[in-house]
């Protein structure tokens, strides 16, 4: 065979195998991301976990070489390998990744070896990788700051050790979390001009693994021009040892490699707190080029649990790197009670001094006794862990949080509006226009989070808050989930979706569709100033959910609106508007004419002037703070579990300013003593 022939056949062949083990990485989960976005014709992909954005320990995959890709450490490795069923093939990621993912990783794999492509046969640099280490910057900047994670590992391979060493040169806010740095083969070197926080990460939280005719474990000479400890992983038994060889390490080294993993981050959780301390000054001025405070940068322990073993409670305790700061509720001045949930109040305070001082808070004071009899450990860890990830402009910021021995403390932008729900019972209802605003900014939102794979899933208007210029943000994420399938029944009765009153009856789980139904009802309520389906019974108002169409009084929906509404109060999900992916998904309802003549970036940017601007009632409350029978500081009625820590923590509740509906919980047994035999299977169903 001609040799530009065999080249074109091992290209070809390699195209395939890269593709098939992208499929299998999205089958783990994985979510294919493009650089600089999907609609480029001059792109490249990435790979990014389905809880990338909200996990504790995050996982940075950087191979850089001639061929490789998302998939796949060695070009070379996977051409030679043959395919064993039942078994990964030698020089695929997958071993990796699936090892990560089983211990509670998120993971980004990069791609900095793709930075052009032909097109109409030009070569055509790649925008934000046109070469590796843009690549890495880019992803790192884009993606790795939104993580919520409080502690970053790197496995490098290759040139991939190159691209490694310089992002925590150049990015400060990695090297403050990096855990442990795993090179296998690499090609970096320690040099004079590496700044000392370089050496120091290097040389304490790095390993090298490289093949080596020395005994597995053995310490390599490599250690100094490397800059950090450099070990053998041995050699191939029974093969000639040739170049490609080279990537066989990374097989060998994987146990060591996770082995290594586990051991930093016990490390760090155990050791690191006091010298963390030590560096607040350096915190604080990585955080400073944001607008807001980052005085918290992570919080604490998780819960012990008695039931767990000594070995697990230390493997609890480890979850993640403690950096705290003395910050406590003396701190801020406690000046009225504005609101009241199921686990404690919300206050408005006022920091007293630092950064801020003066500035206004919303503080959830949540009660960890109620928190733990109620069983919420889990939504509250999973809802400060959101909070973290988020940022959007019509979405509420957490600024602060920390915990006493029996509360919990979370601080975030106080929005002297009040919520909607207040401002649509000061006026009845609201005209079209200003629905108008209030959905498209609303919208804007919710597409937000479902891109971040999150289900809200307690849209009503309690939970839109409205600030002093007049634009809304969603608050109180207790009840969202982080995925984009539930089977739980969460939610406002008055606002729950026919597919999520049948699923436990049908056995089927939901999706993000119940959140576009929760948009269509509140959207509904705030023209006509009702949800479409009240009743006060509630048994009656289950069946109206489920058989009934709205009514719209012709007074107050023109027929747009009335398009619009129908759209996203389609019974079936698959056919409501915001869910017809293959007709454009959300794109859909953004084009609806209704939003016609909407710019959607002035929007997003809060340059379009919102229709009310709302009088604001916090330099009332400053003057003539109400008493306050309880202080967020006494501790109440203690438990046998004596003194708790809490990883992440949420405060349920809604404005108590002029009332509120009924908590959002519905019980499995409230719907089946409600439904009776309205529900109705939309598994089967299309239209």
């Amino acid at each position: 065979m001609p040799l530009e022939d065999e080249r074109h056949r091992m290209e070809s062949l390699l195209l395939q195998i890269v593709q098939e083990e992208q499929q299998q990485m999205l089958r783990l989960g994985f979510i294919e991301a493009f650089i600089p976005n999907v609609e480029s014709p001059v792109r490249c992909n990435i790979f990014l976990s389905a809880n990338w954005h909200i996990c504790e320990r995050l996982l940075l995959v950087i191979a850089s070489g001639n061929g490789i890709q998302p998939g796949i450490w060695s070009r070379s490795l996977v051409l030679e390998s043959d395919i064993t069923p039942n078994q990964y093939r030698s020089g695929s990621m997958l071993p990796y990744l699936h090892t990560a993912l089983s211990a509670g990783f998120g993971v980004i794999v990069l791609n900095p070896s793709t930075n052009s492509v032909y097109l109409n046969k030009e070569k055509v640099l790649i925008p934000n990788s046109e070469n590796p280490e843009e690549h890495v910057r880019y992803v790192w900047e884009t993606f790795g700051t939104r993580s919520a994670c409080s502690q970053v590992y790197i496995a490098a391979y290759g040139r991939g050790g190159i691209l490694a060493k310089h992002l925590i040169d150049t990015q400060p806010n990695l090297c403050i979390k990096t855990a442990a740095i795993a090179f296998i083969e690499s090609s970096h070197q320690i040099e004079k001009s590496d700044p000392e926080e370089v050496r120091t990460l290097l040389k304490s939280r790095g390993i090298n693994w490289q093949r080596s005719k020395h005994a597995a474990g053995t310490q390599l000479g490599t250690t100094l021009q490397l800059g950090c400890l450099s070990l053998s992983a041995g050699e191939p038994d029974g093969k000639k040892v040739t170049s490609s060889n080279t990537a066989w390490t990374i097989a060998a080294s994987m146990d060591t490699v996770f082995a290594f993993f586990e051991s930093a981050r016990n490390f760090v959780a155990e050791t690191e707190s006091k010298s963390e301390m030590d560096q607040i000054p350096h915190f604080e001025a990585v955080f400073e080029a944001h607008e807001e405070d980052a005085e918290m940068i992570a919080f604490h322990d998780d819960l012990e649990e008695e039931s767990k073993s000594e070995g697990a409670r230390r493997s609890s305790r480890a979850r993640s790197m403690v950096i705290s700061t003395s910050m406590s509720v003396s701190d801020f001045e406690m000046l009225a009670v504005v609101g009241k949930g199921a686990y404690g109040k919300v206050y408005l305070a006022r920091k007293k001094l630092g950064r801020n001082a003066g500035r206004f808070y919303a503080m959830k004071v949540s009660r960890k006794e109620d928190v733990l009899e109620k069983k919420q450990v889990e939504h509250a860890k999973l809802e400060q862990r959101i909070l973290k990830a988020i940022e959007h402009p019509f979405i509420v910021r957490l600024r602060y949080a920390f915990q006493n021995e029996h509360k919990l403390y979370l601080l975030m932008d106080y929005y002297c509006g009040g919520s909607l729900y207040t401002q649509l019972r000061k006026r009845e209802r609201f005209d079209i226009a200003q629905a108008r605003f209030y959905a498209a900014e609303l919208a804007l939102a919710l597409t937000h989070l479902h891109d971040m794979r999150i289900m809200y899933r307690d849209l009503k208007l309690e939970n839109i808050l409205m600030d002093s210029e007049g634009h809304i943000a969603i608050t109180d994420f207790g009840l969202s989930k982080d995925d984009e399938k539930g089977s739980t029944f969460v939610g406002t009765a008055e606002y729950l979706a026919p597919e999520l009153l049948c699923s436990q009856r049908t056995s089927t789980s939901y999706g993000k569709s119940v959140d576009w139904w929760g948009y269509g009802v509140l959207v509904y309520e705030m023209i006509r100033g009702q949800t479409p389906f009240w009743d006060s019974n509630r048994r009656q108002m289950f069946k109206k959910i489920l058989l009934k169409e709205p009514e719209f009084p012709s007074d107050l929906f023109s027929d747009v609106v009335v398009d619009f509404l129908k759209q996203l109060l389609i019974k079936n999900p698959r056919g409501r508007l915001g869910c017809r992916d293959p007709l454009g998904g959300p794109a859909e309802l953004f084009s609806h004419p209704w939003f016609h003549g909407i710019d959607w970036q002035e929007m997003l940017d809060r340059k379009l002037e919102p229709p009310v601007r709302p009088v604001a009632f916090h330099d009332q409350a400053v003057s003539n703070v109400p008493a306050m029978p309880e202080s967020p500081t006494s501790c109440g009625k203690l438990s046998s579990n004596g003194s708790m820590h809490f990883e992440g923590y949420s405060y349920r509740g809604s404005d108590v300013l002029t009332g509120s509906r009924a908590p959002s919980y519905i019980t499995d047994s409230d719907l089946r003593m409600d439904l009776g035999e309205c529900a109705v299977d939309f598994t089967n169903q299309t239209g």
